[in-house]
């Protein structure tokens, strides 16, 4: 493996002019220079595109115009296409990489060998660029220190991930930060591009059945926390949560995770927060949406168990509601059972 690999830095862009720049220059300002950055720019506006020419000269850039809107998965598996690095990581327009990022990605590189895929916890920031540094506000940072327990960061096998993928739902959290190794996005295929919201969660469960990853609890990007970002705007019009059941569906069906008992309980708290949502488009009088969820979620878990469910969960949404925070002792229960689990089941040669 060659220590100074060619990173492909992926920003897929549409507008956000007023953050572009900083996610551009935390970029140039990486410690580690052996990169390209691939601007993926898909149909944005005229300011935009103006802009973004700017850009066209630079011999470390490579800036692609799409004359129609393709969507923000079909617009990365194109712009990855068109990169040339060893590995890819992935940016949002909104977002911005921590200086060492680059380099501490190929340091991990270099002590492993390999790296299929590598997820990391991550800094928040506001819509003005400030970052919260209080724990509660960084419930990344509180989730990687629990799965990786006292380690920095730790190598995950199938056995460890796919329950995650089941329990906690797309571990990455966010696009931004996502690295892996460009053979593998060749081998299993690029991200599913007629879905838009979960499309991470379920390119990353192919990667898990596929080959082991790396989570690491040291930060290496700030996600920006703003209202007008598209998952926002896709739980408003429940397209999140017809995605989520369908990848709910995805791994329920799947041979290992289908042998393990909790994994109905699993889905049933993920589909106990949907119904949630589906009792509040009713009262919004968005009744088509919320009753045709309503329905995939019963055929999915069963709506009295989600129902049942959503009731036992009150008083933890009353604390999150209240406190602006969240109770880990679920995960932690969770998590803990899991790592036993997978431990008795090495010692009996399972």
């Amino acid at each position: 493996m060659t220590k100074s690999p060619l990173i492909s830095v992926i920003l897929p862009v549409y507008n956000r002019i007023d953050y572009l720049e900083k996610a551009i220059d935390s970029v140039f300002r990486q410690t580690y220079s052996n990169w390209e950055l691939i601007i993926a720019d898909d149909a944005s506006d005229e300011q935009t595109r103006r802009y973004l020419h700017n850009y066209e000269t630079n011999p470390k850039i490579i800036v692609i115009f799409n004359p129609i809107n393709l969507g923000l998965f079909a617009n990365l598996n194109q712009a990855i296409q068109k990169s040339i690095g060893d590995y890819n990581l992935l940016l949002c327009s909104d977002d911005i990489l921590l200086e060492n990022c680059l380099e501490n990605s190929v340091a991990l590189l270099n002590k492993y060998g390999q790296i299929n895929l590598l997820l990391s916890c991550h800094q928040t920031m506001n819509q003005d660029g400030k970052i919260f540094n209080s724990e509660h506000k960084n419930i990344s940072a509180i989730l990687y220190k629990l799965w990786l327990r006292e380690n920095k960061e730790q190598v995950f096998s199938a056995e460890i991930t796919l329950p995650l993928l089941l329990k906690e739902g797309s571990i990455n959290g966010n696009l931004t930060g996502m690295f892996f190794d460009r053979q593998l996005f060749n081998r299993i295929g690029g991200f599913v591009e007629y879905w838009r919201q979960v499309p991470d969660w379920e390119w990353v469960y192919r990667v898990a059945k596929d080959k082991s990853i790396i989570l690491s609890s040291v930060p290496r990007t700030v996600i920006r926390s703003h209202s007008n970002t598209l998952s926002g705007n896709n739980f408003q019009c429940f397209t999140n949560s017809f995605e989520v059941v369908e990848m709910i569906k995805i791994l329920l069906a799947d041979s290992y995770l289908s042998q393990l008992k909790d994994s109905k309980k699993w889905a049933t708290h993920i589909m106990q927060l949907h119904l949630w949502y589906a009792l509040k488009g009713l009262m919004k009088g968005q009744w088509k949406n919320a009753l045709k969820l309503m329905v995939e979620i019963h055929k999915t878990v069963g709506i009295h168990w989600a129902f049942l469910a959503m009731i036992q969960y009150l008083p933890e949404r009353w604390k999150i509601y209240y406190y602006q925070s969240f109770s880990l002792e679920s995960s932690i229960s969770m998590y803990n059972n899991l790592i036993r689990n997978v431990d008795k089941a090495k010692q009996s040669g399972v």
